[in-house]
């Protein structure tokens, strides 16, 4: 505010208005360390991108001598406002993921330091946000493919980006983040806020989608993964802390910290062989098969037109073997000769000679 000259200062709220951004009030600016540009979880953290810092002091008049309890209260603490500041620069602001993934049951153990992955620049995703911020993500960026693994060069969404990289552990910038994910923080926070996504801060899931298989080349030695990105519609996130400021514990520092948050999840698909998921495959596949050929010999016989014909196609009537003994015991001369003397050809191998003279109507006796 003060070192715009189109900004007009309100004192009442500490606010100012600016040509520059004329739908939403704006506020002074302050740079902030770690510990306060972000709140780190087990699974989540959270980017703190409006700070509102207040003094409260205990109202007197609710106790007759502290701590007892006085006839009436009406509020317990008096809040005076200290300030009220954006954070600098927070789209420059790096995000470190240090994430692993095991499977107890196959012993399966992997850090993201032995693994390869990419940021995927979903449209599908978006609910509020706008393509067009996706779309100015993949053509800035050099190494935007159109595939995560041997894709070709894009610039436009979907598209596929490789992280930085620091010690072996990826890293984005916020930025980068809020792009894939179509959304800028200068957009109304939800319909009627009145305020930007930057005051109100917003919620975002990170999920990290593991795999060690592709389609048509099955699995793979090692694991890979893909990060999703997706922001909450009309979200907002605020985290609140209290901290006293004398001894008494009559006075104290509220610090309201809007930003965004990321909540990590795991998911994805890990192959390992399985002998009995094997097997269930092989009945399934062979009980198909099976019930497919019975469809077909059924609509082959009694419901086609020409079923009559099929009928008597899809059944081949043998020879009579009784005599099949007698004749496997003559030698192959003898077989010639019975064959010259049924007027058939006297020539192949023993077996075929045999086959020949039972489709015939060979007879010992004749």
């Amino acid at each position: 505010c003060a070192h715009n000259v189109s900004c007009r200062f309100d004192r009442t709220d500490q606010s100012c208005r600016c040509d520059y951004r004329p739908s939403f009030k704006d506020y002074e600016c302050t740079w902030l360390g770690g510990d306060d540009a972000a709140l780190i979880r087990e699974s989540s953290i959270m980017i703190t991108t409006f700070t509102h810092d207040y003094h409260e002091t205990l109202n007197a008049s609710c106790f007759s001598k502290f701590p007892v309890a006085g006839d009436a209260c009406d509020k317990l603490w008096i809040t005076s406002s200290l300030a009220k500041v954006f954070t600098a620069d927070v789209e420059q602001f790096t995000v470190l993921i240090d994430h692993s993934v095991t499977t107890p049951s196959t012993g399966l153990a992997t850090t993201s330091r032995q693994m390869t992955g990419m940021l995927f620049v979903d449209p599908e995703a978006i609910v509020d946000g706008s393509r067009r911020i996706q779309d100015a993500l993949c053509r800035i960026r050099s190494d935007a493919v159109n595939a995560a693994w041997g894709g070709s060069p894009t610039d436009f969404a979907p598209c596929y980006l490789k992280p930085q990289s620091a010690g072996g552990l990826d890293y984005f910038t916020v930025g980068t983040l809020l792009q894939a994910m179509g959304v800028s923080l200068e957009e109304e926070s939800y319909p009627g806020s009145g305020h930007s996504a930057r005051y109100e801060g917003l919620t975002a899931n990170l999920v990290i989608e593991y795999s060690n298989w592709r389609y048509w080349h099955g699995s793979e030695k090692n694991i890979s993964y893909i990060y999703r990105p997706v922001a909450m519609p009309k979200s907002t996130f605020k985290s609140s802390s209290l901290a006293s400021t004398n001894l008494s514990l009559q006075q104290r520092l509220k610090k309201d910290k809007h930003g965004i948050l990321f909540e990590v999840r795991p998911g994805g698909q890990l192959a390992v062989f399985d002998f009995t998921q094997l097997l269930l495959q092989l009945t399934t596949s062979l009980t198909l098969l099976a019930m497919a050929t019975v469809g077909v010999n059924l609509l082959a016989q009694y419901v086609l037109r020409k079923r009559h014909f099929y009928k008597v196609a899809l059944y081949e009537d043998t020879t009579d073997f009784a005599y099949l003994e007698a004749l496997e015991s003559q030698s192959e001369d003898d077989l010639r000769r019975e064959l010259r003397a049924m007027n058939l050809p006297d020539t192949d191998d023993k077996y075929r000679m045999i086959l020949r003279l039972l489709q015939h109507g060979y007879r010992p006796d004749r």
